[in-house]
């Protein structure tokens, strides 16, 4: 009696599941992670859906991102996700060739898109913004001149009043020269900087406004202390947009007092 009762029992334990089951793709989104690669910067498009992302085509002039899709669904769910500084500023979605009003949320560096939409076989998503590569970057405000050697990254962090250079295929008699500039950053109150190389502490020399570095083939990182550093674009963001209101509130109640 009792092995039947197992044999019953394992019974409903195999096609229960297959009796209620639906398909993988209705339950589970498939992650597709698509990397675009522009005027010198990379970045990752994600897209997520009960569906298949066949391609994904970037077109700088016209600021867009058009995927390609393959369903074997009529119920189609796709969120898409890129950075603001890929393509940014207001955005149109169009699903094959015709407007599609989708939901947009903008977060401080990513900006999301997600669409509901019926229809099995291909599909083509387009989403057009109106800026494209719109952020600061801090080497292109920086006049540096490196020897022996190339500068792979700079990096400003504020919060150690740091510029951080990540180097590339050092040599053994490499120079970096960085021109000094308050706008960019500035030194101790005795004129002195702090220069790191690979975190430890390393002499430099000052000329014509221009500090003046050596590393050899072992160096990575060369990092230039002093007391104020240019934030980067997402830390000044915030404080132009701030300032902007101000000014017009200020403007506002100017205007009042003469009506």
């Amino acid at each position: 009696m009792i092995p039947k009762l197992l044999i019953l029992l394992l019974i409903v334990l195999v096609v229960t599941p297959y009796a209620n089951a639906v398909p993988l793709s209705d339950k589970t989104g498939l992650k597709f992670t698509l990397p675009v690669k522009t005027d010198g910067h990379s970045f990752i498009v994600e897209a997520t859906g009960n569906l298949d992302v066949t391609n994904l085509d970037f077109d700088k002039e016209e600021k867009s991102i058009t995927l390609f899709i393959q369903s074997s669904l009529e119920n189609n769910s796709l969120e898409i996700s890129f950075p603001n500084t890929l393509i940014g500023g207001d955005y149109t979605i169009l699903l094959d060739n015709d407007e599609f009003i989708a939901e947009i949320q903008t977060g401080s560096n990513v900006t999301f898109v997600t669409m509901d939409f019926s229809g099995t076989g291909k599909h083509k998503i387009e989403i057009f913004g109106t800026t494209y590569l719109d952020f600061f970057e801090i080497r292109d405000v920086i006049d540096f001149d490196i020897s022996d050697g190339y500068v792979d990254d700079i990096e400003g962090n504020q919060s150690t009043n740091s510029l951080i250079f990540t180097l590339f295929d050092p040599g053994d008699d490499g120079k970096l020269s960085v021109q000094l500039s308050d706008d960019v950053i500035t030194p101790f109150d005795d004129g002195s900087f702090i220069v790191l190389i690979d975190d430890i502490e390393s002499d430099y020399i000052i000329e014509n406004d221009n500090i003046i570095i050596n590393f050899d083939s072992n160096s990575q990182q060369i990092t230039l202390i002093g007391t104020y550093v240019v934030p980067e674009f997402y830390e000044i963001a915030p404080l132009v947009l701030a300032t902007s209101f101000i000014g017009l509130i200020i403007l506002k109640k100017y205007k009042k007092l003469f009506v």
